[in-house]
């Protein structure tokens, strides 16, 4: 999993200098992350193997 810049405790100061290549023009809210997290450790991607998600607003468009 590839998560994008995200607001936490951590990142507070810097996120106003990382939203413009951010299609979004936002940060993650940590749910945003935890949600795909708690999909994954499900039952149902359980055959997956070898995949990458990017979960960062389009920063990587």
């Amino acid at each position: 999993m590839q998560p994008g810049p995200t607001v936490t405790d951590v990142t507070a100061g810097h996120i106003e200098a990382i939203k413009p290549p951010i299609a979004l023009k936002r940060a993650a809210d940590p749910d945003e992350i935890a949600g795909l997290v708690a999909w994954l450790a499900r039952k149902e991607p359980g055959y997956m193997t070898g995949s990458t998600f990017t979960i960062d607003g389009g920063m990587t468009l």
